[in-house]
This record gives C-alpha cells, structure tokens and sequence, in this order.
C-alpha cells in the first residue's frame, strides 16, 4: 500500500535453491515492484475505493513461484521498489521508507506461514487450500492493518481504528485477488506444451458461452446499474469455473475485481450509494473479495477432483511395479491403433519379451531383487522407444511392446538396441554383490498391419520360446 504525505490511501497462485546475492534475480523483482507500485499509484482515482495496490500480492506471489528470489539481495530490491514509487509521489525518504515498512512485513509473514503448508496448498489444488490461504493472507493483512495503522496514525493523525481497516481491508482484497492467478500460473515450459497440444488438429475447441456470459453481465451491471449490479457476474464467473482451469478462472476473476473496483469508482457502474462513507467503501471492497472468492473455490475444487481422477486412472491403467501399461490396457489400446493402422496399409512390429530364468532369481535372492530388476528393466526398455510405442507388462516378467508403422530395418534396430541397453545389466544385492539380466525377444512385423491383435500376440510368443528353445539370451522374429 502506498500513502501521500496528508493522508493515509487505503489500498484497496519442484523448491529452486537459494543463489548468490550477484543473481540478476533482484533487477526483476526492483522492476516488478516499481512498476506495479506505479501503476497502483497512478490507476487510483481520488477517493478511497479506488486505491488497489496489488504489489504486495504480486510479490509475494513471485516469491512463492520462485524461492531463489527471497534472498537479501531479493528483498532489497523489493524494498528499493516500493521506496522509489513513493518518492516519484513527492513523499520524503523517511515517509517512504517508514510507510512501506507495513507492506514488507506483511509479505514477510505472508511467506513464512506458505512455508509451513504443502505444495498442493499453494497450487491451490487440494481441497482445503483455499481455506488455508484464506486464513493466512488474512493473518498478513491484520499484521499490516496494525502496523500500518500505528504508522498513520502517528505520522498523520489519522484515528487508528480507521487506518487500522483502510491497510487490512486494502491487504485483504489484494491478495485475494491477485494471489490464485499468481499460485496457479503455469511454467512457461508447461504453457508451451499446452500451447501446441491446443494447436494440434484434434484438440477440442474451448466452449466460449461462459466468457461471453461474464461479458455480457458486465455490460448489464453498466446498463441496469444499482445496489446488486456487483453481483450480476456470479453466476457466470461460476460456469467459467465448472469450464475453464483454475488458472484461467483466477485470470478471469482477477478481471472482474479490477473491473469492479474502477467502474465503481468511475461512475462506470452507477450503485446509487453514498461511496464517500468509509463503512460503504470497506463493504464494497469485502463484497468484491467475497465474490472472487466463489469461482475460485469452485475451480480449486474441480482442480482437486481432476487429479484425483486421472490419480485413479493412471493406476487402473499401469502396473504399480513398474508404472508400464497393465495387460488390459495395453491390450486396449493397441487394438485401437491396429484398427486404425490396418485402415490405413501401414504396417506395424508387436515384441514378447521374457527375462531369463527369473524364477531362479526370485527364488535365490529373493522377490526384493527380483522387484528391483523388473522396475530396473522397465526402465531401460522405455528409453529404448519412442513416445508412441506402447509397452506393458503382460504377465510376471513378460513385456510386451507394439511399434507402431515400423519397419524390418526398425525392428532389427530396436530389438538391438533393447538387447544392448538391458541385456547383461547388472542387479545390486543387498551383500554388495550383483546379478546380471539377460533377455529373450520374440517379434512380429505385419506389413500392412492386421486388425488381429490376437494373431500378432501369439506370433510374437512363438518366436520369444523360439529364442527360449535356442538357448535365450537372444532375439527372434517371425
């Protein structure tokens, strides 16, 4: 939050290490807290409602994302930023310095009660997380409210029980709003790989009716206006949540606040209150809050049930031991491709793969070892394919693979390939000593593909007690 020199302005989601003060790190967060204090400074109309100051958020926010930037160096440069915005104000280096000492504190506090909760929690993406957050930016902003408060009151004679709830409602409102889009933002690596699955030809179109409903209800607050014309957008910020990600829905609810809080101010959004009553604008300034708060719980719940769901498909789906595809699965989904590929003339490789004598293994060393050599060969057999072979373990120590539009040369170089990566690796037991693997491959190629899966299986498990018969250890195709 940030003040003028007569009168205090209420202001209206895998850890990196911790880096060397030389980090460049700080010129971005000086940048981001400069900046975003300017245009909280400058996007504030007179009056209190107005005055949002979403720097304290959007800091602590980029210290959540990124714990390498809350290092000394880190906070200096936060400090610097919100010191420098006040100066371009016309306040004095001590009003400056003593007025935004509320704003760090509350980042601070903020940040350490994060450090206590889970990462889930700080996603957004668990179901009590919202609650959490909730409680702990709330605690954030009665530390600002206090010293804030005490702040204003002594330096401007403000009475303290006003100032006191001009900083925390002003903290409050802020944070709920600008922090979930903060939490939830995606990586950028993550937002590219979106990006090109959305471009992909089979990707679904998004379904547009809930943001032209939310447009819509903007434009009827403006035409209609009075008491309830906040309210207006609830039900459609509520259908973005059942459609959109939580990342999105935080966008959108972002919108929504900035856009409420300015038409109200501007007149855009006629409420016929009396907004000069500060008990009206604290209100104002809650009821916002209130509202945000709806569609993002909604989206942090769907968010929550839709990793449980694909929790339970993944394990429905894969062998606990080794995380290859179960034998149904890979059954299912090869039959898909087969139909698809055999439609098409292309041709298609199926592979039985057998680990030799493993029953001897288990029974001689034990099934610890033997567990550890099946996840070890899981391992080593998927980096030896391509993303669009489906490989499963089909039975105690059989794997099947399916290569997808292949070639006798690609067969050949993937059966060479998988017998020089796994076969002859060696197991560690537990007395320091190890065991060594050795494979049997047994192929097919059907050149165009044959919609049989079954006619493909058992050829390949012809050929794998072929390369049995001939002594193991080695590959045969049929």
């Amino acid at each position: 939050m940030t003040h003028d020199q007569t009168e205090t302005s209420g202001s209206a989601p895998e850890h990196t290490p911790v880096r060397a003060a030389s980090t460049p790190y700080w010129m971005l967060v000086l940048g981001v807290v400069l900046a975003s204090s300017v245009i909280g400074i400058y996007s504030r109309p007179s009056g209190l409602l107005a005055a949002f100051w979403p720097t304290n958020a959007i800091l602590l926010g980029l210290f959540l994302r990124s714990p390498s930037m809350a290092t000394p160096s880190g906070w200096a440069a936060a400090a610097a930023g919100y010191i420098l915005a006040d100066l371009i104000m016309g306040n004095s280096w001590l009003t400056a310095t003593l007025l935004n000492l509320p704003n760090l504190i509350s980042v601070a506090a903020a940040l350490f009660l994060f450090s206590r909760t889970l990462a889930s929690d700080r996603q957004l993406t668990s179901p009590g997380s919202l609650p959490r957050l909730v409680l702990i930016v709330t605690a954030a902003s009665l530390v600002a409210g206090v010293v804030g408060g005490s702040l204003s009151s002594h330096l401007f004679g403000t009475a303290f029980g006003r100032a006191f709830a001009d900083w925390m409602v002003s903290e409050l409102v802020s944070y709920i709003v600008v922090l979930p889009a903060m939490l939830t933002a995606p990586a950028i690596s993550s937002w590219m790989r979106r990006e090109r699955r959305a471009r992909a030809p089979e990707a679904a179109t998004p379904n547009m009716v809930p943001l032209l409903c939310l447009l819509t209800s903007f434009l009827a607050s403006v035409l209609i206006g009075g008491p309830g014309a906040l309210a207006f957008p609830v039900m459609a910020l509520l259908a973005c949540a059942l459609s959109y990600s939580l990342f999105a829905t935080a966008l959108l609810t972002l919108a929504f606040s900035l856009w409420s809080i300015v038409a109200v101010a501007a007149g855009i959004v006629p409420l016929a209150l009396e907004l000069h009553d500060p008990t009206v604008l604290l209100s104002l300034r809650l009821g916002v809050a209130s509202i945000a708060l709806a569609p993002i719980a909604v989206a942090s719940v769907m968010a929550a049930r839709n990793n449980s769901l694909t929790e339970l498909r993944h394990l429905a789906e894969h062998d606990p031991l080794t995380g290859l595809l179960n034998r149904r699965t890979f059954h299912q989904r090869v039959g898909e491709q087969l139909v698809q590929l055999a439609s098409q003339k292309k041709p298609a490789a199926m592979l039985m793969i057998d680990i030799d004598h493993f029953k001897n293994i288990n029974d001689t060393y034990g099934h610890a070892v033997g567990d550890r050599m099946l996840r070890m060969v899981a391992q080593r057999l998927q980096q030896c394919l391509r993303d669009t072979d489906p490989c499963g373990r089909v039975g105690g120590e059989e794997f099947s693979v399916f290569i997808p539009e292949c070639t006798q040369d690609l067969l050949e170089e993937v059966t060479r390939r998988i017998q020089r990566t796994i076969a002859g690796a060696m197991v560690p037991l537990d007395d320091q000593q190890v065991v060594s693997v050795t494979l049997s491959i047994g192929g097919t190629l059907r050149n165009p593909a044959s919609n049989d899966m079954e006619a493909m299986l058992l050829l390949a498990d012809k050929a794998l007690y072929a390369a049995k018969r001939g002594g193991r250890n080695q590959t045969r195709l049929m």
